[in-house]
């Protein structure tokens, strides 16, 4: 395999407990409450278009008051995470091994380009990159796995040469159904929920990709 590509929140940053707070403080500032169990059914994994479908339920949300409303979250969201911004365990010396071996990487997040640039920016990882897609560059969002067929297209790999790593099951979803060997980690939903759907393997953070597993994982025959 010779590339592996990476999800952004609950993967590269462990962003989940600043979103919760965020849309939490979002939705009281409309008038809506937000529990622990309606974050699990209506925010977490989905979309900022079918959450704010459901903050606002009454309302038919054109584009533009959408892209409006959704960018007033993030913002916020930013504002909250400023002082708290770390990569997720082990990443910037599992991002430096795969840069001293070859191997291409990419981002496919489901954020919007001002996160996907914080994150970048703020911890310094745009150099370990190769290609950087977020929600505006493509047309269909997770499950459907476009955003990760787009990432192997522009790295010039095969999903038989890919190795995508996930959070969510909407994710996992999504990079099985590119065909990738998908890893998943344990930052948002269980291990067991991960495998249910599809993940390859589940680690908790990049600490765990020693050497030898890294060898194993990144010398894994290609199929034809």
């Amino acid at each position: 395999m010779k590339a592996a590509i990476f999800d952004m929140d609950g993967v590269i940053v462990d962003t989940n407990p600043h979103h919760r707070l965020a849309w939490r403080t979002y939705f009281e500032r409309y008038g809506k409450p937000l529990t622990d169990d309606d974050f699990i059914r209506y925010v977490s994994g989905k979309h900022n278009d079918q959450i704010l479908r459901h903050l606002f339920p009454d309302r038919t949300l054109s584009l533009t008051e959408s892209r409006q409303l959704a960018a007033e979250k993030e913002g916020l969201f930013r504002e909250l995470y400023q002082p708290d911004i770390a990569p997720v365990a082990g990443l910037p010396a599992f991002l430096q091994l795969l840069r001293n071996t070859g191997v291409r990487t990419a981002v496919g997040t489901s954020a919007p380009v001002e996160n996907l640039d914080f994150v970048m920016d703020a911890l310094q990882l745009r150099p370990y990159f190769d290609v950087l897609l977020d929600e505006s560059k493509v047309s269909r969002p997770k499950p459907d796995p476009e955003i990760y067929r787009k990432a192997m297209e522009l790295l010039g790999v095969e999903p038989s040469e890919s190795v995508i790593f996930e959070d969510s099951t909407t994710g996992i979803r999504a990079a099985k159904a590119a065909g990738a060997y998908v890893i998943g980690l344990a930052t948002t939903d269980t291990p067991e929920a991960l495998q249910e759907v599809g993940a390859d393997e589940v680690i908790r953070d990049f600490t765990e990709l020693t050497p030898e597993r890294f060898q194993s994982l990144f010398s894994r025959p290609v199929s034809v």
